[in-house]
């Protein structure tokens, strides 16, 4: 099926428009994430998780996919990656679960390593954008971006020019993270070698 949106509850972005997300073959929702969905309008194809967090019960959704508190080995965002790879799911961008608590936010990190990373993060804080290998980023000069390992093991080797502060052949890892650059242009190409990562937008800066 292709491109899934993978909403969850947690610290999802206030505005969807800002978003400019790519287009998407089906959305699965997990619990309260459901808030965010019927907010903006997108009908949820697939509602799971065990609703103990969800205060609004959607008057139109697709397939609804319960599972038990006492029963839960995985969290309501493992679930929905789960689902979403049973129905064909090869990429996803997933929004929301990036706030509020920190076991929530290290968990999500975590499944990075088992269900593949998103093709984008977007949270109530910041939008993250996972560069393998090369991309290109269409953006304006003065725009604040931190480069981040996509995983807590993670090693690479970046590239990209076009910043306030140039990086040439830095090695990227949890203890040399890069915070707080600056766009000098208004199209951004970034490469990597070894480990995939994130490029860390900060919604404050975006206007989001």
């Amino acid at each position: 099926m292709g491109h899934a949106l993978i909403i969850t509850g947690g610290g999802a972005p206030k505005a969807l428009e800002d978003l400019h997300l790519e287009s998407y073959r089906f959305i699965v929702v997990a619990d309260s994430g459901i808030e965010f969905a019927v907010k903006h309008d997108l009908f949820a194809d697939i509602w799971v998780g065990d609703f103990d967090s969800a205060q609004i019960r959607p008057e139109r959704v697709g397939e609804i996919i319960h599972k038990d508190h006492d029963m839960k080995l995985e969290s309501d965002t493992e679930l929905a990656l789960m689902i979403g790879r049973e129905r064909g799911m090869a990429a996803y961008t997933l929004i929301g679960g990036g706030g509020y608590r920190m076991d929530h936010l290290l968990q999500t990190y975590s499944l990075f390593d088992r269900y593949g990373l998103p093709l984008a993060w977007h949270t109530t804080y910041e939008s993250l954008y996972s560069v393998h290998r090369k991309r290109r980023f269409i953006t304006s000069a003065g725009r604040t971006l931190s480069f981040l390992p996509a995983s807590f093991t993670g090693e690479s080797v970046v590239n990209a020019s076009d910043l306030v502060w140039p990086l040439k052949e830095y090695r990227l890892t949890t203890e040399s993270i890069s915070l707080s650059n600056r766009t000098a242009a208004d199209v951004l190409d970034v490469s990597v070698e070894g480990d995939p990562i994130f490029l860390c937008f900060p919604v404050a800066d975006t206007g989001a």
